[in-house]
């Protein structure tokens, strides 16, 4: 199976966009169209489209990582244990940022800032690939994850948190952050996959099902099997999940129909216009609504996922245009890496109180700020990994 240079250009221009939007929050007077939507708001915001790309993302490369993995002589054992340790990573993750947003520095031992520091640098401590420094004092490389787990085991007993009404709480799962979003939905869709590999029949039901919870959801439908349960129990329900679907189907399309570009393309293109249509006519019935996680949102998102990807696919694996994806192509591999640096720049500034002139903050120039903050980011996570420091999960 050939790799599609493609699939790496999406993710890394959807990881490059996400680090922008994410420094919206720095900012004053940008254009509404371009942030997330409020509560409760019938709208669709550019930033609001980012994370169902990279849920997309995700889909895209699982088919070819399971061949990769196949292809090095791995076996189903090994395989299902890289989708469980992977998915305990991003959870692990995923739950410490959660509960980074209901720190409470006047309570706790060490302010904000240090907490998620060195619980940031625990996660690089567990999950780097230590392989590169194979050679290099083996035994401090082996011993660095037992010492950053016990890191984290520290920071999870010394976390004092306070909820919205302003009452003191511990460490809890409140929601599960992004990146446990994302180890949810990884696990569900990589061990369906795992399942039915290469069956774009079984994995549409899959999508369809998914489809059909993310309805009752939004429906206030309950699909709890149990009386234990929560009347929503599946993280995502089932509309994160179906954009991960979409992406896994979009591959195995990809990889019957890399021969006839034009069967590939007219297919892709009307899934996504059916996509589109299909989340308009919704919207009778559903707010368009990235917070509820509604139908309308996910078929729309969904929608658009699908054509910048046949776009990239055009411009890159079929016009060999690849030269203007060089400065940012490390987001396309050390993606985890890119996410997770952002952490320490937000932390240190906090602690020095620096600032930047509101006039660079403001309006088209904070954009502009913003865009070459993406860019260090970048630049950060590239000399990163020619030290060997890269996430491996």
């Amino acid at each position: 199976m050939n790799r599609i240079i493609s699939i790496d250009v999406f993710r890394g221009v959807t990881m490059f966009l996400m680090l922008w939007v994410n420094d919206f929050w720095t900012l004053n007077s940008i254009p509404k169209w371009l942030k997330h939507a409020v509560s409760g708001e019938d709208y669709l915001g550019f930033s609001d489209l980012i994370f169902p790309w990279f849920l997309f993302a995700i889909g895209l490369s699982i088919p070819f990582a399971f061949e990769s993995r196949l292809l090095k002589g791995e076996n189903n054992v090994t395989i299902g244990k890289h989708i469980l340790l992977r998915t305990i990573a991003l959870l692990v993750m995923g739950l410490f940022h959660m509960n980074m947003e209901m720190y409470n520095h006047q309570s706790s031992y060490i302010s904000k800032p240090i907490f998620v520091i060195i619980s940031t640098f625990a996660f690089f401590m567990i999950w780097n690939d230590h392989s590169r420094f194979k050679g290099k004092n083996d035994f401090f490389y082996k011993l660095l994850p037992f010492l950053g787990v016990t890191v984290l085991i520290i920071m999870f007993f010394i976390y004092r948190g306070q909820d919205y009404d302003g009452n003191a709480i511990g460490f809890r799962i409140h929601w599960w952050g992004i990146l446990g979003l994302i180890g949810w939905v990884y696990s569900i869709t990589a061990w369906t996959y795992f399942v039915f590999k290469k069956s774009i029949f079984a994995l549409s039901i899959a999508f369809f099902i998914s489809m059909i919870l993310n309805f009752m959801d939004s429906s206030d439908i309950s699909y709890a099997i149990f009386s234990w349960q929560k009347a929503n129990w599946i993280p995502g329900s089932g509309g994160l999940q179906a954009l991960s679907f979409g992406g896994i189907i979009t591959s195995l399309c990809l990889i019957r129909y890399k021969n006839d570009i034009r069967i590939l393309y007219g297919f892709l293109s009307f899934a996504g216009l059916l996509s589109l249509l299909l989340g308009l006519f919704l919207r009778k019935y559903f707010i368009i609504s990235k917070i509820a996680g509604t139908p309308s949102w996910i078929l729309i998102s969904m929608s658009t996922a699908i054509f910048l990807f046949i776009f990239l696919h055009w411009v890159v694996d079929l016009k060999k245009q690849l030269s203007w994806y060089e400065p940012i192509s490390i987001a396309g591999t050390a993606t985890l890496t890119c996410y997770l640096i952002p952490y320490f720049y937000y932390s240190v500034r906090t602690l020095t109180g620096f600032q930047l002139p509101m006039f660079l903050t403001t309006g088209i120039i904070g954009l502009f700020k913003s865009i070459l903050y993406s860019f260090l980011i970048i630049i950060f996570a590239r000399i990163a990994s020619k030290s060997f420091i890269r996430l491996k999960i």
